[in-house]
């Protein structure tokens, strides 16, 4: 028998349901390619998406009180979609299999390529072959019809390099081989050092995206032992560095530092179960904490580095720090399916893995304990113990029951009556919260602002909390704030004066503003609250400024034709600045101590301090607070009128001061 004659002789083959997968998958593939119209596949993804991002959008902020927040339903809906996706291609690709037959003979014959099964024989001409392409250990035989042939080249075995060499003889086809990655070595147990070095150069380069990193994987469950306590200890000395040299270690962190490694073993292993295979959990996890070691090191690095530029550089810095963590989980899911040897049509396996079960739970794991913590000092703390009582001893003294109201009687008795015909600002600034010196600073500033450059002088009032100001200063209570709209009513000329009053403090997603001093505890103020006592009082004309978080949700029980409200934020997000040693909030110094320093127009003032709020909190990398403004159509004139008077007063003195010689 000549050698042509054995290669001619009919060969029976088995295939699996798994195998012929393949085949309708590689199938499914060609068509879309050669489908004419590929754009409607783009168009249908595309869409897809933007009915889940509209759905995140809407549910998004109903779901804050999750866990995770927004990023809860992010992940979620994400995961369950390429799930869904997932399941319905394999179950339709898995029904089509199925059809096919699972054990056929095949011949090689001069004129045709001769397919035998259930007693039925196939003849396909060599000209309807369209292509060969070679999977794996398996040849997919794919023909001018679409359809597939599964042939596992195991069962041509021991001349299966000769059967394809004829094969492409007879086709004039030339097989393609799809290149897998190179399989990772199973590490020797008597070389840990130099593997650990192998692994630790190989993360350098799966990082990199290169395909040939992972040949210098050495896997063994020693040497993953090994790659998680050098990471374990990466994490610990980055802390270090990060907390300062002067700190103790701190048990209780473990649990934030130990957090991903349950998940990166339960993501390797649920990729290798896409592939059918729990044999390849080991090499997906070795090569996860390789590429999550480099990372780990670029990451402290980029903190500890960009801790030093200057503020100008911290949206770039944002910008460049997020964008490598969008590289480390492209890098990771590449990673995965090289070192798992995943099949295209098994890789969503491991996109599903790192995304689902690497990625998206960090996010929602609230505890983020230290390792270390700033070494604690006795003396400090004592010492801080007693500036808080000695803060705070002026609160508590009897006279303050009787200094207090007679304070507030004397700032209401010295408050001027409005001069008929001459439309002016009347003043009052409340600062809320009493445990941060920023909003005494604040209101003091503002109302020395008022005073002059808006001719304001004897008609301002400031109420505030601060135990530094108990025996100087009216605090500020509901009380104490009703009382004082009701003498600015009573001296203000209703059609034509304007009341200002500024808020300054804390506030509450319930848009409750802060009024606390401890040990006092006052009604709480809500915008309800404050638009009854300002009817009350008979105010027509206001002009309410609230600088506080959450502050939009005042709004819409303010506005209205005779009123302009302006707002430090949205209903929903926070406002920035309210540190202890600040002078202003991020608000108040645009608004007051720059805008309104070169405008007297308050609608003109918004305007430039929502464009600097919106630059300070994007370059220090804050979320955005959106300040919010409703300008009502009756009170427009009357600040229109008030502005134009200020005006002309001031460049009368300006013309006076450059008149006085020098």
């Amino acid at each position: 028998m000549t050698d042509t004659d054995a290669l001619s002789t009919p060969v029976t083959l088995d295939t699996t349901v798994d195998q012929r997968m393949v085949g309708v998958r590689a199938a499914g593939r060609r068509l879309q390619r050669q489908g004419g119209r590929p754009w409607r596949g783009f168009f249908a993804t595309l869409a897809l998406w933007m009915v889940v991002g509209a759905l995140i959008g809407f549910f998004g902020a109903q779901m804050e009180a999750l866990p995770g927040g927004q990023w809860f339903p992010l992940a979620v809906i994400v995961v369950v979609v390429m799930v869904l996706v997932q399941r319905t291609q394999r179950r339709l690709a898995r029904r089509v299999a199925a059809h096919q037959p699972d054990r056929f003979q095949i011949a090689l014959a001069d004129d045709a390529l001769v397919i035998a099964h259930d007693e039925a024989v196939s003849r396909v001409q060599w000209r309807s072959i369209d292509a060969l392409e070679r999977i794996g250990d398996l040849l997919l035989i794919h023909l001018r019809s679409f359809e597939v042939l599964i042939v596992p080249l195991a069962g041509l075995a021991p001349g299966a390099d000769a059967w394809l060499a004829r094969l492409e003889s007879l086709s004039g086809r030339p097989v393609t081989v799809g290149a897998l990655p190179p399989v990772p070595d199973v590490a020797e147990p008597t070389q840990p050092w130099r593997d650990l070095a192998s692994n630790l150069a190989a993360g350098v380069g799966l990082l990199l995206v290169r395909a040939r990193a992972t040949a210098r994987l050495k896997v063994s469950a020693a040497q993953l032992v090994w790659l998680l306590l050098v990471d374990l200890l990466l994490i610990a000395f980055g802390n270090w560095l990060l907390v300062g040299t002067d700190s103790e270690f701190n048990r209780f962190g473990m649990a934030s530092a130990v957090f991903w490694v349950p998940l990166l073993l339960l993501a390797a292993w649920a990729s290798a179960r896409a592939a059918d295979d729990d044999g390849k959990t080991l090499p997906g996890a070795v090569a996860l904490v390789a590429v999550g070691i480099v990372g780990t090191v670029i990451q402290y690095a980029a903190i500890l580095g960009f801790q030093r530029l200057d503020e100008s550089f911290a949206m770039a810095s944002a910008y460049l720090y997020w964008g490598f963590i969008g590289w480390l989980i492209i890098a990771s899911i590449v990673a995965l399916a090289r070192a798992q040897q995943l099949l295209p049509e098994q890789r969503m396996g491991a996109v599903l893995a790192v995304l689902g079960l690497l990625i998206a739970p960090q996010w929602l794991f609230k505890d983020d304990s230290s390792l270390w913590l700033p070494r604690y000092d006795e003396t400090a703390a004592a010492a801080q113990r007693d500036a808080a009582q000695d803060r705070y001893a002026a609160v508590t003294q009897e006279t303050i029951l009787y200094t207090q109201p007679a304070l507030l009687d004397d700032a209401l008795a010295a408050i001027a009556p409005g001069r008929p015909g001459v439309p002016e600002l009347f003043v009052l600034s409340v600062g809320g919260h009493g445990n941060q010196d920023v909003f005494l600073r604040e209101v003091r500033a503002v109302d020395a602002l008022f005073r002059e450059r808006f001719d304001a002088d004897g008609r301002s009032l400031v109420l505030v909390n601060n135990p530094a100001t108990v025996h100087t200063l009216p605090m500020a209570s509901v009380t104490a704030l009703a009382r004082s709209l009701k003498v600015f009513g009573q001296r203000m000329n209703a059609d034509e004066d304007v009341l200002v009053v500024f808020l300054t403090s804390h506030g509450s997603e319930e848009h409750r503003f802060d009024l606390s001093l401890w040990p006092f505890r006052f009604d709480e103020l809500t915008p309800e609250v404050l638009r009854r006592e300002l009817d009350a009082a008979g105010i027509r004309y206001r002009a309410l400024i609230v600088s506080a978080c959450y502050s939009g949700g005042f709004v819409p029980a303010l506005a209205g034709p005779d009123t302009l409200v302006m707002t430090a934020s949205r209903a929903d997000r926070n406002s920035h600045g309210c540190s202890h040693s600040a002078d202003w909030t991020f608000f108040g110094r645009a608004l007051f101590n720059e805008a309104l320093r070169d405008t007297f127009s308050f609608a003109t003032a918004f305007e430039q301090a929502r464009a600097a709020v919106a630059e300070r909190e994007a370059a220090e990398g804050y979320e955005a607070s959106e300040p919010q403004i409703a300008l009502g159509e009756a009170v427009a004139p009357m600040l229109t009128a008030i502005e134009r008077r200020l005006q002309v007063a001031d460049m009368a003195q300006r013309r006076v001061a450059a008149s006085v010689p020098r």
